[in-house]
């Protein structure tokens, strides 16, 4: 080869590394490159900026306490799955025995920032646990409950999961805190408020059949989300009961909950993937003005299954309850239901006593208090839509007609809309 020509080449070669040598070093430690991702670089808090102070659950950079968790614009930290996607070379082996986190069940008050330390406090929620602890912007909570919080070796320890892990049922929680003025180390010892409201009530059942030592009660709160169509939403299992009627607490994130939409709690009891005993009816909740309190009545699922078996009178005070809570929006009181139960012995109707609650002043004075509400009420709760104006304008000459006796129009009502058309 001439000197000529050995010059070029090593020139081209040269140029050829020059040309490498970015991408080379870009991908030097993709372990690294891939991780930083999830470090946090300090921002400031501008409430003015859509998702910013978000932290985990938003914006990287700080820890919103109060921000709902996933929804639009929402960014969770990524998982060993999505960091082996995104880059193939990490070469990670995710852990199956690793549990999802949990959404934030306790509210410290604070907009945080993790950081290599701990977790680094950017403000203080006025009046919340943190304010009443004494915690101060630029503080560093190290740990919580004896284990270290932030980023430790590029893996975040989030600060609202170890709060789910560690705090006590009321929420109480020890932080280990470096002030941020003497760079001391202080214990401090706080109650933390609660992100979720609950509901709660009692759980009976006439012991019909024997159950055996494995059964639980199942209690599920769904959301309706269309005319027959429910899922749930959170649910409570009670085992090792001793007495009747059994309590319960079952708390909920409220961020689910659309004051729109319509909510109910059913419950069943289950042994070895079978049912032994089940609500009938659904129970409403929170929305529309409904209770968070509730008394559930289980019936004998063997006993519908044969046809007949369970007591009638007991099925038709179920239906009378089912009525005052969906008309009234309140449980029947024992009084009223003594007096149901005496005109279910005399033989009267089911219709009857439809027509009856119907025809309560309770329910007129809910409907708002006048004829045309109140026949449009009748149209909602019973045939689920709303009237036409001619509907609404033959319905009131009829009550007129009834001499404004709202027990004898509901009584027709019901007549008319059961009749074959």
């Amino acid at each position: 080869m001439s000197l000529r020509n050995f010059i070029r080449c090593a020139a081209g070669a040269a140029f050829a590394l020059v040309l490498t040598l970015p991408t080379q070093a870009h991908a030097v430690d993709p372990s690294r490159h891939a991780l930083d991702r999830d470090r946090i670089v300090p921002q400031p808090y501008d409430p003015l900026l859509p998702g910013s102070g978000a932290g985990t659950y938003g914006n990287p950079g700080s820890f919103d306490p109060f921000a709902p968790v996933g929804g639009t614009g929402s960014t969770l930290p990524l998982s060993q799955q999505e960091q082996m996607r995104l880059n193939p070379q990490l070469n990670l082996s995710p852990n199956p025995s690793i549990p999802a986190a949990e959404a934030p069940r306790w509210r410290l008050g604070v907009y945080s920032m993790d950081t290599g330390t701990g977790v680094q406090v950017v403000r203080v929620t006025p009046g919340s646990p943190a304010h009443a602890a004494g915690i101060e912007p630029d503080d560093m909570i190290i740990t919580v409950a004896g284990y270290q919080v932030g980023l430790i070796e590029n893996n975040r320890r989030e600060m609202g999961q170890a709060f789910n892990d560690y705090a006590s049922p009321e929420g109480h929680v020890n932080l280990l805190v470096q002030d941020r003025r003497t760079r001391n180390l202080t214990n401090v010892y706080v109650r933390l408020e609660s992100r979720m409201e609950r509901i709660e009530g009692t759980v009976t059942f006439r012991e019909d059949v024997r159950l055996p030592r494995n059964a639980e009660i199942k209690i599920e709160l769904y959301e309706t989300i269309r005319q027959g169509v429910t899922y749930p939403i959170v649910s409570k299992t009670v085992t090792n009961w001793q007495r009747q009627p059994i309590p319960f607490v079952l708390d909920y994130d409220p961020s689910l909950v659309d004051p729109r939409r319509e909510y109910s709690i059913q419950a069943t009891i289950v042994a070895d993937n079978r049912t032994y005993y089940q609500t009938r009816n659904a129970y409403r909740v929170i929305t529309a003005g409904y209770p968070r309190v509730v008394d559930l009545s289980l019936y004998s699922t063997s006993n519908s299954l044969q046809g007949g078996l369970a007591s009638n009178r007991d099925e038709q005070l179920e239906q009378i309850m089912a009525w005052y809570r969906e008309y009234l929006n309140r449980d029947i009181r024992a009084s009223e239901r003594q007096v149901y139960s005496s005109s279910i012995d005399r033989g009267q109707s089911m219709d009857e006593i439809r027509a009856q609650v119907l025809g309560l002043p309770e329910f007129y004075v809910r409907s708002g208090e006048g004829d045309e509400a109140y026949i449009r009420r009748l149209y909602e709760v019973v045939l689920n839509r709303q009237p036409t104006q001619q509907e609404v304008t033959a319905w009131l000459r009829q009550l007129q007609a009834q001499n404004g006796i709202r027990v004898n129009l509901a009584r027709e009502f019901l007549t008319a809309v059961s009749s074959p058309r």
